[in-house]
């Protein structure tokens, strides 16, 4: 009997024990013995809580309901961690059987148990695979579906649920041109239909369609219906995809738009535009090109640039392409020389051309632009013509009242002869204001331009006409210039008022401000800020109790205000006994330099 059973649990090919009333182990075969991780010697005569410290108790507990009710106990799963601490859980199927005596009492257990470790980590593996594609599905925010071949929807991902507001449930087992999604247009249902019909039969299908979304909105999306096949080719499902393109489309279409407005924008323009490569080889032109230079669409794009241009200027073009896209810039057509074209017909024309390079892909085109500017350059020439005719004819003038004015000056330099002393400095003075004027309009003679006169250069040259007549006043005088900041100019309407303040303030100092054999210096600075001012300093007497400008019993002081006025400058007067005039001249707003 006891080889019946060795030889029993030896070949059977589940585990198999026997335990005693006390359960303890009397027999059990390799395969249990294994399974928890003890040799079959080492159970006998022990208990399962002796064996398995941690699943023991609860089997021990489940042996004696069997041997107290008398009842099997089946199928039930039972799990321990074998060896205790490796972290390694083992896993098995156990029914547990009741011995009976010869009495018919309870006294033992027969344990057939299974262990069932592989099919669970199996299992595991599997429902782990099941959830780690599942986020991954649920994580895209591509479209994804699982469909029968008769198009009944299995499975979806989160991201079409999510967009229509919807849980899986409600849309789980039905037709899916009957889900949400597709409801909205019968057109769209019976295409998606006619899809799934041609997927069925081994067709990949793909076409854009509009979905309905959550809040009854509408999405565009590329969408995909393939077949499935399993191991043996057959088609088991359809998988159904889709990817939001709606921003896409919409961008498509800004797009077209746009290229339609900048056709539009490039044929409506008044200006030539055309495009050209780096190697002079023209891409695009617009109608105004063709009625520029009197050839077709068809004649120019192909051809090279340098055929537009007159023929001694072709052999050195193609150099100038070459180093502008060397270091390729904008260049703007204001202040441009006007370069010549040629037309079809071999006519020139002047025009100016404007450059801005583009980066179109990976390559670097230039962006033309031609404005025909024949009428404002030939009505430029006629004006500069004119204005050529008009400065020597004006400078002619200027000469012709310079000449006028020395021979005015002249006549008082005779009449002076004859005259009384005291008429003769009347005429002297007089003579100083008129050499004063036509010094202005011999400095806009000699530097040929009529509009203004650099004021520091006016300053030195009547300084120098004045240490002239200084003699002529009974004194040896020396003058002194200095200028500090940049130029100033006078313009001929001032300064005329400036020449005679000028000549005013110097021939007065010459005349009062020195005693009779006592050497003097008139000094003179210039200089230029926000304002212009000139002081005019003398070392001499200084002036007179109760003589100052406006109130004096000379023109001159009297008219000093006056032509200040006219300068729309100030000036004011500091003077001491014994320590000289200093006059303030302050004039705002004049031409910089």
């Amino acid at each position: 009997m006891e080889k019946l059973i060795a030889d029993l649990l030896a070949t059977s090919p589940i585990g198999i024990a026997v335990l005693d009333s006390q359960l303890r182990y009397v027999h059990i075969n390799h395969q249990l013995a294994d399974s928890n991780g003890l040799s079959p010697e080492a159970h006998i005569g022990r208990t399962p809580r002796d064996v398995l410290p941690e699943a023991g108790p609860g089997l021990e507990d489940i042996m004696h309901q069997v041997m107290t009710s008398g009842l099997a106990e089946c199928n039930f799963e039972a799990s321990a961690e074998i060896p205790p601490g490796s972290g390694c859980i083992t896993y098995w199927n156990a029914s547990y059987h009741p011995r009976f005596d010869k009495q018919g009492e309870p006294c033992g257990i027969i344990a057939m148990v299974e262990d069932i470790s592989l099919k669970k980590r199996a299992e595991l593996a599997i429902r782990v695979s099941n959830e780690r594609i599942r986020k991954v599905l649920d994580a895209l925010f591509t479209f994804v579906g699982v469909l029968s071949r008769e198009g009944v929807l299995l499975e979806a991902n989160r991201a079409p649920l999510e967009q229509a507001g919807l849980e899986l449930a409600e849309v789980q087992g039905k037709l899916f041109w009957e889900c949400y999604w597709w409801d909205h247009d019968p057109l769209v249902q019976s295409e998606l239909q006619q899809a799934i019909a041609r997927a069925a039969s081994g067709e990949t299908v793909r076409y854009d369609v509009v979905v309905r979304m959550k809040n009854d909105s509408r999405m565009i999306i590329d969408f995909m219906l393939r077949p499935l096949h399993d191991e043996d080719g057959t088609i088991s499902n359809l998988i159904a995809s889709g990817i939001d393109i709606t921003d896409r489309k919409q961008n498509e279409l800004a797009l077209q738009i746009s290229e339609t407005y900048f056709r539009e924008v490039v044929e409506s323009t008044p200006d030539g535009l055309m495009m050209v490569d780096q190697h002079g080889i023209i891409r695009l032109i617009n109608t105004r090109m063709e009625q520029l230079f009197g050839y077709s669409r068809r004649e120019l794009v192909g051809e090279k640039l340098s055929s537009l241009l007159p023929d001694h200027f072709r052999s050195t073009h193609d150099s100038y392409v070459t180093q502008f896209f060397t270091a390729p810039s904008a260049r703007g057509m204001a202040n441009r020389k006007p370069l010549f074209a040629q037309r079809r017909d071999g006519s020139q024309f002047p025009c100016e051309i404007g450059l801005n390079p583009m980066q179109v892909g990976e390559e670097v085109l230039t962006l033309a632009c031609i404005s025909d500017v024949s009428e404002r350059y030939y009505a430029k020439l006629e004006l500069e013509k004119a204005l050529q005719e008009k400065t020597v004819l004006l400078g002619e003038v200027h000469h012709r009242v310079k000449n006028n004015l020395q021979v005015i000056s002249s006549l008082l330099s005779l009449q002076s002869r004859n005259a009384t002393a005291e008429v003769n400095k009347a005429l002297l003075d007089s003579q100083n204001h008129v050499r004063s004027m036509a010094l202005i309009h011999q400095l806009l003679y000699e530097r040929n331009d009529f509009s203004r006169i650099p004021m520091s250069v006016y300053v030195e040259r009547l300084i120098h006409l004045l240490r002239d007549v200084s003699t002529g006043y009974g004194n040896h005088i020396a003058f002194s210039f200095q200028r500090a900041g940049e130029e100033a100019y006078l313009e001929l309407q001032n300064s005329i008022p400036f020449g005679l303040i000028l000549n005013e303030i110097v021939v007065n100092a010459c005349k009062h401000a020195f005693r009779p054999g006592r050497p003097g210096k008139v000094a003179i600075h210039m200089h230029s800020a926000a304002s212009v001012v000139l002081e005019i300093r003398d070392d001499g007497q200084g002036c007179p109790p109760g003589v100052s400008l406006g109130h004096a019993s000379t023109l001159g002081f009297q008219l000093l205000p006056m032509l200040s006025e006219q300068l729309k400058a100030t000036l004011t007067l500091e003077t001491a006994p014994d320590q000289g005039c200093c006059f303030t001249l302050t004039i705002p707003d004049l031409i910089r330099e």
